[in-house]
Formats: C-alpha cells, structure tokens, sequence
C-alpha cells in the first residue's frame, strides 16, 4: 500500500496523471489502474477525474495533508541509499604490510579522500570476519574464509634466510604455524639442518632474529628487502604465498572499495616484492 501511497501524492502534487506517470516513468494506464485499486482497498474515492485534470475528493484531501510530507521525505530518503555518501571506511591489514611495502597505498587514498575517517586495524592474525567491521580485508596465504568475494593482486615468495655475519645456524625461527607451510622433500630437507625450531608467531621479529645474527629463519620478501645487512639464502625450498583483497556481501564491490581496490592492485603490479620476485642476497647455501 505506501507505494500505491506513493503514487497518489506524485498525482495529487502534480494534478495530473501524465505528468505523474513520465515523472514516475510509468504508463497512465498503469498509474490509473494502481490508483483504482488503492482506492477499492481503502473503500472510498480519493479523486475525481476529468478532462482539466484531477480534483481531490474530501477524502483525497484528508489523506494527502496525512501522509504526503512523510512519504516524499521517505522516498528521498530512499533515493539517497542508491549513491550513499561514504564517511569512514575500515581496513584490516596485516601489520608487517601496512607499516611497509602497503603503506604508500593507504597514504595515496587518504590523500585522495581526506574527508574520509579511515579505521586501520593491523593484524597478522586471521580473525573471524563475523567479529570485525571491515570494508576490505587484506589476507596472505590460503583463504580460509568462504563468506566473502576476493580478488587477488599480487604474491610474496617465501624462503629461509640467514646474515651473512651469522657464526652459526644451529636454530630456525618460523613466523608460520606448521600448517601454514606445505609439506615437501625440500621443506624436511631445509627443517633436518637444524637442531632446534623456534616459532616466533611475528614475521618482522623473525626478521630481527636474522639481523641479530641469532638463526635463520623463514622469511617472505616484504621482510628480506627491510634486512639491514647481507644475507644468504639457505637451502632450496621456496614458497610462493598469495595476496588477496576481500569484500563482504556483493561480487562487485561497493564504489570506495572498488576505488582502494584497484589503487591496490595497481600498486603490487610495480613492485617486485609483491609479484614473486626474490630480493637479491649472497650466494645461496645449499
């Protein structure tokens, strides 16, 4: 009924039905036949038509001055919801990211849309999507979330490193959980080197552990290009772990997201850090 409501306030203000029904991109027979079976549902007439156009009954009148002001501010309202005027957007990121290789991406889009309150939230765990408020999450590795639409803009490689000053490697520090890290003869070849390993849960302190000469340890490229010092890769094994971009609730992202997105995307396509590509060390120690 509020939008065959509708229809009879865009009549009344206008006194016309093909006004009405072009500014409603409407038929008049459609509009006038809406019309009529608002009025049987009511039980009585709201307006009289003629040749000079539409008259209200009493009727018409009463439930005009009733409704008409809420209804047009509702479906203003309503018509606002088509193109929202964005104010906050939120991001969840990964800690060693956002403060390195992605930050030049955050401060392009804030410079971009000053006027928008960013909430940044780094987080090297996988938190639960339910339990955040986010607009566009950034994710390293193997997707564990089906709930959400995803895009992937680019890929870090993975391998053991250790400084060159280093006296020995008798220990190797793991950023990763053992799960994290696909089993194969190259990984328990590189694991059977060590006498200890060391989980660490934080991938920039596994980098501290390197530069402190304290072991090796397994390390993606967005932390070996911030080593202060030469390095040696150690062993063959290498991985390649995956970048995504994920939004919530629709294939095609909202337009915000769309925009950081492919600012995004963008900026991983010029980085070789972010498309795979090894950071160039010493001679490798096989």
């Amino acid at each position: 009924m509020l939008d065959d409501l509708l229809l009879f306030v865009e009549v009344a203000r206008r006194g016309s039905f093909a006004k009405a029904a072009e500014a409603l991109a409407l038929s008049a027979p459609t509009l006038s036949k809406r019309l009529a079976g608002l009025e049987a549902r009511l039980g009585y007439s709201l307006m009289i038509r003629s040749a000079r156009g539409v008259m209200l009954t009493s009727h018409g009148h009463a439930v005009y001055d009733k409704v008409a002001t809420q209804l047009l501010a509702l479906n203003a309202q309503c018509t606002e919801l088509l193109n929202p005027q964005v104010r906050a957007f939120h991001l969840l990121c990964p800690q060693n990211l956002i403060n390195g290789p992605l930050y030049p991406v955050v401060e392009s889009f804030q410079r971009a849309y000053p006027d928008l309150t960013l909430h940044i939230e780094p987080d090297n765990t996988n938190v639960l999507m339910s339990q955040k408020r986010f607009d566009v999450i950034i994710r390293v590795g193997t997707l564990q979330d089906s709930s959400c639409f995803h895009t992937r803009v680019g890929q870090i490689g993975v391998k053991c490193v250790v400084s060159a000053q280093a006296d020995e490697v008798s220990t190797l520090f793991m950023p990763f959980k053992a799960e994290q890290v696909p089993d194969s003869p190259s990984w328990r070849s590189l694991l059977a080197r060590f006498d200890q390993v060391s989980y660490v849960g934080d991938i920039t302190l596994a980098r501290q552990m390197v530069s402190s000469g304290l072991g090796a340890a397994i390390l993606p490229m967005t932390e070996v290009a911030q080593l202060d010092q030469p390095f040696h890769y150690l062993g063959e094994w290498q991985h390649m772990r995956p970048v995504y971009a994920l939004w919530a609730n629709t294939r095609k992202p909202p337009a915000m997201v769309q925009i950081f997105v492919n600012q995004l995307k963008a900026f991983c396509a010029d980085s070789q850090v972010l498309q795979g590509e090894l950071c160039e060390g010493l001679t490798d120690l096989k």
